[in-house]
C-alpha cells in the first residue's frame, strides 16, 4: 500500500525521485556489474568466482564472507557468501563443494545455492583444474517496499507494483591452473545463462541476468618468516559494463599475519571520475588449527564518497587436513 500523507511539493519531488531510483534500480539491476556480489577478501574465497578451485586445497575449507557496501546508502547491496570443499579420490585428483550466497539491494533479494565439481590434471608440481558447477537462485524484488503518495503514479507499470519472485537456474565452467602454495591462473564464467526476469504473470520481461567473464591470479615470493603475495582479478560483463581490475598486494609476517592494500578501478568507464572505484585494506590472521579471520575496509574514490563512510567486510574461515595430517604452514590462496 502507499501511505497517503500531507508533503509539501519539496517533499513530492523527492519522493518522485526516490521512486523513479528505485523503479531504475530494477532495470539497471541487470546491466550493473553489482549482478554478481564482489568481495574485497576473493582471494580467499574464490570457489564461488571458479568452480575450477574447487578442491585445490590440501583438505575440507570451509569460507564465509559478509559485505556491507556503501554503508549510509539506503538500499546499498549487502552480500553473505559461505562456501565449502574438499579434494577427494585417488591422489585428490577430483574436488567437490557447494555454496550459499545472498545478495541484497535496494528492493531485490537473491539467494543462490550451487554445487561443483573439479577434475585435475597433474602437470609436475602443477595442478590443471577443469571445473562445473550447476545450481539455482531465487530472486525476489518487493516493490510494495518503496513508499510514495498519492500524486505518484506507480501504475505506470503494474510489474513494478508488486511482488516479482524469479527462479533462475544456472550452471558455470572454470579452468584453474595452480601450484600449492606457489601461484595460480584461473579463467571462468560461473553463471552461463543469461536468464530473463520475467513478472508474476510471465509475460513482461523487467531485466535480464548476464554472463559474467573473470580472470584471476597470483603468486608467493619470498621465504621464511617474509612472504609477498601479488594477485589481480579481472571482472567483465561484456557490453553491458566497464572492465573492472582488482589489483591486490598482501604481506604474510611470521605465517600468521597477513596484511596489505587492493586497488579497484574500471576501465572503459565514460565518466573518468568514475574509473578509480575504491582503495582497499585487508587484515587477516591464521589461527592454530587451520582457522583464519579477516576484515577489509574499501575507501570509496567515486563521487559515491560524498554519500558513504566506506565499506565493511569480514571473513571467518577453517581448514581441516586429512586423517594423520597436520598443519605445517597456512594455506596461501
Amino acid at each position: 500500500m502507499l501511505k497517503t500523507i500531507d508533503q509539501t511539493p519539496i517533499q513530492i519531488v523527492m519522493k518522485r525521485l526516490l521512486l523513479t531510483f528505485a523503479l531504475m534500480a530494477g532495470i539497471c539491476w541487470q546491466a550493473a556489474a553489482q549482478q554478481d556480489a564482489r568481495y574485497t577478501q576473493y582471494m580467499f574465497n574464490q570457489q564461488m568466482l571458479n568452480p575450477g578451485y574447487t578442491g585445490s586445497t590440501d583438505g575440507f575449507s570451509f569460507t564465509a564472507i559478509g559485505r556491507l557496501q556503501w554503508v549510509g546508502i539506503d538500499g546499498a547491496p549487502k552480500s553473505l557468501g559461505v562456501s565449502g570443499h574438499t579434494p577427494l579420490g585417488k591422489n585428490k585428483k577430483f574436488g567437490v563443494g557447494a555454496y550459499v550466497e545472498h545478495d541484497r539491494i535496494g528492493v531485490h533479494n537473491q539467494t543462490n545455492v550451487f554445487a561443483s565439481y573439479a577434475y585435475k590434471f597433474i602437470l609436475g608440481e602443477s595442478r590443471l583444474a577443469i571445473g562445473l558447477q550447476g545450481g539455482i537462485g531465487y530472486l525476489n524484488s518487493d516493490y510494495t517496499q518503496v513508499e510514495g503518495n498519492n500524486d505518484i503514479d506507480i501504475t505506470i507499470d503494474n510489474a513494478f507494483a508488486d511482488n516479482q519472485r524469479n527462479l533462475l537456474p544456472n550452471f558455470g565452467l572454470g579452468l584453474y591452473l595452480y601450484r600449492p602454495n606457489k601461484y595460480y591462473l584461473g579463467v571462468s564464467a560461473p553463471h552461463l545463462l543469461n536468464n530473463n526476469l520475467r513478472s508474476d504473470d510471465g509475460v513482461t520481461t523487467l531485466a535480464r541476468q548476464y554472463r559474467h567473464y573473470y580472470a584471476m591470479g597470483g603468486v608467493v615470493l619470498g621465504n621464511g618468516d617474509f612472504k609477498v603475495r601479488p594477485s589481480f582479478l579481472v571482472k567483465t560483463v561484456p557490453t553491458q559494463a566497464p572492465i573492472q581490475l582488482d589489483a591486490n598486494l598482501m604481506f604474510l609476517i611470521k605465517e600468521i599475519v597477513w596484511f596489505g592494500a587492493s586497488y579497484r578501478t574500471a576501465f572503459g568507464n565514460a565518466d573518468p571520475f568514475a574509473q578509480s572505484e575504491s582503495i582497499d585494506g585487508i587484515i587477516a590472521f591464521q589461527l592454530p588449527m587451520g582457522l583464519k579471520l579477516g576484515y577489509a575496509y574499501d575507501y570509496t574514490l567515486s563521487k559515491l564518497n560524498n554519500f558513504t563512510s566506506g565499506s565493511h567486510e569480514v571473513m571467518l574461515g577453517f581448514d581441516l587436513k586429512g586423517k594423520g595430517e597436520r598443519y605445517i604452514t597456512p594455506r596461501y590462496f
